[in-house]
């Protein structure tokens, strides 16, 4: 019986459940105008008697947020470039892989299929449609957009279906104990003999799949001369005599009867093509009354068995992975959401992640994965076979143990390294493993405590380790940054931001020559929150180049008002490699500037040197456009990256700054004296102006004078400081 056949879904109670409730569709696009036309295109659509709802994002980030407020959209038309050239392509990886939507249909739209091939795209992600925007008329449009619906549609339901297997299994088991099959099975020969009088002799049932009798079949109860611990398969209680009967009952699929024994035949063909056999064994031939009972009883019998197969055809659907045949997810949270206190006090979880699986299933294949996922679930099997083992995601297994069998650290190392054979080819499978203790998460549901776990995994996983254990300052780090995630939009939202300067001083003279801008967060409250923690998070959410807008703005009212008071200072900012990938932000700063009326030499903006040399052929061009304005440009952390030679020599930058690492140990490590004198002959050969960072002591200060480095910025200085306190500073300081 296939996974639909368990199902019926109507078309009129699908469509009356909700007739009111609209089809959620949700166009994620950068061009107003083409959004405005397909906002147009789509509003009289109707689709089984329900109109189209159309959600509007211009942005990745927005678009995330409409995603997160709408469980039920049912259709994305999304563009592939927007804030970035792959933006488009990056959600919908994340609307796969990270939220786990595989139902939403998504359909790529571009005005540039250079930008994102066709066939590359359908190749290498999860997408449902690709179109040219050209080529979407409004009737082309309205065919799409119905035809992905109804599809929809028939996911969703099939996957509410399933989510609800387990809640059929767990209630079909509470209305009789004996949907067990060996329960069923010892009551069926229990009644057997109550019905004929048996009195000696016995009674054996067994089972077997397929359509070949087997004397390997397995025993599932036996009484009388038949019973005994020992006994697990036919073969263990030499019925041979009664072979020629077994095959020919199953050939024949029905009972036959004997003067001496009887065989009962039952099958399941159409749910798990299970034969069941029982020998009767009565030694004396039946009347014909007890064959008459036999054959009666024999139709609630057949029923019976199939009621069972039924149950394990569905418990197997709800709790096991139909493709490894592992335990799945509901089982692991069945388990736990079952485990008594006191089992949970000395209980631990595994969880295992295959790293790199995603770049695997593009090279090799889902096929060929998944076959390498079923070598890596024997391997950790046969090293640990009484442990319980789940497939919780697409790359992910959980181990549940108990305190007789916790994994000592010997044997958690060989399980992250895998070493797999396959069509004749070696894979090494490196894996991360998180380690919970279940006693330290006894108030946790058992979906808070297999998302902490997994979000432990992860967490290993980004900082490239290998192994780790959980603590309960994860689950406060976690929760502390969904918070400030949530805060960071409204900040944004808000401009809860502003900037505090640091001088760069000429070490020689003491005079001021510039400044370098950094962004601070206050909250409403008052309370300042560190950019240690802000501007990660913002990387990671995609909200970097708000902040970085935001940085810039401040900049340029701080260098206007210096001006203004006299000081004609440049004020450096930073910005990330996804702004400069960027051409919004370009074209956007650029607009700021102008309209301020400041002279570009009075701002300089900064970006680091692993950024601009990996993304070399492209930054450089860009970092031009900067320096042509007369905006100057500087190289944050020099000496941090991999620069050759012949990028720094072309590099269009006018400053390059030595990252304080090496600042710290100077005089210290021969290692960074070098470094140090290299960026200073850099500088003299090309033409840099070459500025120290985090200059905190006097000795710093004389070793760098004495090398010729002349300027610097660090706490020996100043500290950053508000904007409306340099003036004031500045009229205290040497003058150039």
């Amino acid at each position: 019986m296939s996974e639909l056949e368990l199902f019926h879904f109507s078309e009129s109670s699908i469509v009356d459940k909700a007739a009111a409730a609209p089809w959620k569709v949700l166009s994620v696009e950068d061009d107003l105008t083409y959004q405005a036309s397909l906002v147009y295109s789509l509003q009289d659509l109707v689709v089984y008697e329900r109109p189209v709802q159309i959600l509007t994002a211009n942005s990745v980030s927005e678009a995330a947020d409409v995603i997160s407020r709408n469980s039920d959209i049912s259709v994305i038309l999304l563009d592939v470039v927007m804030e970035e050239d792959d933006a488009g392509l990056r959600l919908a990886s994340t609307i796969r892989e990270v939220l786990g939507n595989s139902a939403v249909r998504i359909i790529l739209v571009t005005g540039q299929p250079g930008m994102a091939p066709r066939h590359e795209v359908m190749a290498k992600y999860d997408i449902d449609e690709y179109w040219n925007k050209s080529d979407l008329a409004r009737d082309t449009l309205h065919t799409v957009v119905s035809s992905h619906i109804r599809t929809w549609r028939y996911l969703s339901e099939l996957i509410q279906a399933k989510q609800g297997l387990q809640m059929v299994v767990d209630a079909a088991r509470s209305i009789s104990s004996k949907q067990n099959l060996v329960s069923f099975t010892e009551t069926v020969l229990n009644e057997i003999e109550r019905i004929i009088g048996i009195k000696q002799g016995g009674i054996v049932c067994f089972a077997y799949k397929g359509g070949d009798f087997s004397p390997e079949a397995r025993i599932l109860a036996a009484s009388g001369i038949y019973s005994g611990s020992t006994k697990k398969t036919l073969s263990d209680l030499q019925l041979a005599t009664y072979y020629p009967a077994f095959i020919a009952a199953t050939e024949q699929r029905s009972h036959l009867f004997d003067d001496d024994f009887t065989v009962l035949h039952f099958d399941t063909p159409q749910i798990d093509e299970t034969h069941y056999i029982l020998l009767v064994n009565s030694n004396h031939k039946l009347t014909d009354s007890h064959i008459n009972l036999l054959q009666v009883f024999s139709e609630n019998i057949n029923s019976g068995f199939t009621a069972v197969a039924l149950v394990n055809r569905l418990s197997d659907l709800a709790y096991r992975d139909q493709v490894l045949k592992s335990y799945n997810r509901n089982w692991l949270l069945r388990e736990l959401s079952t485990m008594p206190a006191e089992e949970k006090d000395e209980s631990s979880l595994i969880i295992l992640v295959v790293n790199d699986f995603t770049g695997m299933m593009v090279t090799f294949g889902e096929r060929y994965c998944e076959k390498l996922l079923s070598a890596l679930l024997v391997n950790i099997c046969d090293l640990h076979p009484n442990n319980l083992i789940a497939r919780t995601g697409d790359f992910t297994f959980a181990i549940l143990l108990n305190k007789e069998s916790m994994l000592t650290e010997e044997q958690l190392l060989n399980i992250i390294d895998q070493r797999l054979m396959l069509n004749h080819t070696v894979h090494r499978l490196r894996l991360t493993v998180a380690r919970v203790n279940l006693n330290l998460l006894m108030e946790c549901k058992a979906e808070q405590i297999l998302q902490l776990s997994e979000s432990t995994a992860n967490m290993a996983r980004l900082k490239g380790q290998r192994i780790i254990d959980y603590e309960p300052d994860i689950m406060l780090s976690i929760t502390a940054s969904h918070h400030l995630l949530m805060d960071l939009h409204s900040a944004i939202d808000n401009h809860e931001f502003f900037i505090v300067l640091q001088p760069k001083v000429n070490m020689t003279t003491g005079a001021t020559v510039g400044f370098e801008a950094l962004l601070r967060w206050r909250k409403p409250d008052g309370q300042i929150i560190s950019p240690t923690r802000f501007i990660p998070l913002a990387e990671t959410a995609g909200l970097i180049s708000h902040l970085d807008i935001e940085a810039a703005r401040h900049t340029i009212e701080a260098a206007t008002s210096l001006q203004k008071a006299g000081f004609n200072l440049p004020i450096s900012f930073n910005a990330s490699c996804a702004d400069l990938n960027h051409k919004d932000y370009i074209e956007s700063l650029l607009n700021m500037i102008v309209q301020s009326g400041l002279d570009g030499q009075m701002l300089e903006i900064e970006v680091t040197e692993s950024q601009a040399m990996q993304n070399y052929e492209y930054i450089n061009p860009v970092l031009k456009q900067f320096s042509d304005r007369g905006i100057g440009v500087s190289i944050d952390d020099f000496g941090t990256g991999y620069s050759s030679l012949a990028h720094v020599a072309n590099l269009k930058a006018t400053t390059l700054k030595i990252d304080k690492s090496f600042i710290d140990h100077l005089g210290e490590s021969a290692a960074g004296n070098h470094v140090v004198d290299m960026v200073l002959h850099l500088g003299k050969k090309f033409g840099f102006v070459i500025i120290a960072e985090g200059v905190e002591t006097e000795i710093q200060r004389q070793h760098l004078v004495n090398r010729g480095c002349h300027i610097a910025q660090g706490y020996l200085f100043s500290k950053p400081m508000p904007v409306s306190n340099v003036v004031e500073w500045l009229q205290v300081q040497p003058k150039i």
